[in-house]
């Protein structure tokens, strides 16, 4: 590994060109593909990589006879940084495009789970339209949905189980990623052995919760509420302090957490949506969510696709998060 040296020329000879390429090498894309998607050759691709580690004076990418090994411990480091700056530039350069976005906008975020990646947009969003004035709620997502028609939100983002379809026709959803969901514990359990299961769960109308019971009920076993907070963090310590079992997404899930599976006995769960509904017809609200919509973080490259998994509702709110 090299020490990174600074330049005295800075930044200003590394171009977006090197940085797609390091991104799209980072993201496993091989030399091959990178260039497909850069309309470039691979020769191109790998001159575009070593000029940037010439500048940067450190090696981003461990290689061996022509393909990479993974990202060097600058090349972690830088990865990040590079990251915000194309998704920066891109969403600059598609808001200049557009006419800005003027007027007042009541938006909806969920406060159970972390959404960094969304505050982050929004924030963006706010900085490209100066006359654009955002007054963020944030509330459980059952809650959510049902204070579009009471609280007059203009677009509200909650998570949800899988293929959800909004009750009101009039509003138009988004999906915005698509995550698996996981049993998990602080330690290995074999269900079979179980005769009941302590849950570690949100409130009663969470798509968790439903999604779990369900499926437990379908195998013949009864859970209980061995740990119940609406509060993300109370869960997740919960969880890892060996409280019982919870129900998480994939982007949930704490280092000391053990995802309990097919190996295990667990039943499959579904997946979990991140949806944005757009519940008003103002021309700022459409803007705001093509925004949202088109922004790298709500939409990063790295999601998987994942195969789809049914599962029925037994309530208006069991395909929402509570």
């Amino acid at each position: 590994m090299f020490d990174c040296q600074p330049s005295s020329l800075g930044d200003r000879r590394v171009t977006l060109e090197h940085l797609r390429a390091f991104v799209l090498l980072a993201e496993g894309k091989g030399f091959q593909q990178a260039g497909l998607q850069l309309y470039r050759s691979q020769s191109a691709v790998t001159q575009s990589l070593k000029r940037l580690e010439d500048i940067l004076g450190c090696k981003l990418l461990e290689r061996r006879q022509g393909h990479i090994m993974g990202l060097t411990a600058d090349g972690e480091r830088f990865l990040p940084a590079a990251n915000e700056i194309l998704t920066r530039t891109s969403e600059a350069v598609s808001a200049m495009k557009q006419p800005e976005i003027a007027g007042r906008l009541l938006i909806g975020v969920p406060d159970d789970f972390k959404v960094v990646d969304l505050h982050d947009a929004i924030s963006r969003c706010a900085e490209l339209n100066r006359n654009l004035r955002l007054e963020v709620v944030s509330a459980l997502s059952s809650q959510l949905l049902y204070q579009i028609d009471n609280s007059g939100l203009d677009l509200v983002i909650l998570k949800c189980l899988e293929d959800f379809v909004p009750s009101d026709k009039r509003w138009r959803s988004h999906l915005l990623r698509r995550e698996p969901l996981h049993w998990v514990a602080a330690q290995r359990h074999v269900f079979e052995s179980m005769s009941e299961v302590p849950l570690v769960i949100f409130p009663d109308g969470c798509c968790y919760r439903s999604a779990a019971l369900l499926a437990l009920d379908r195998n013949g076993k009864h859970g209980y509420g061995a740990y119940v907070s609406a509060s993300y963090e109370n869960i997740r310590a919960a969880v890892s302090a060996g409280l019982g079992i919870g129900v998480l997404p994939a982007s949930a899930l704490a280092n000391a957490h053990i995802i309990l599976g097919k190996q295990e006995g667990f039943p499959e769960l579904p997946m979990v949506e991140l949806v944005m509904i757009q519940a008003t017809d103002k021309y700022a609200t459409k803007q705001l969510a093509d925004f949202l919509s088109h922004s790298a973080t709500m939409n990063p490259r790295n999601v998987n696709e994942y195969s789809d998994h049914n599962v029925s509702a037994e309530s208006p709110s069991a395909g929402i998060l509570g």
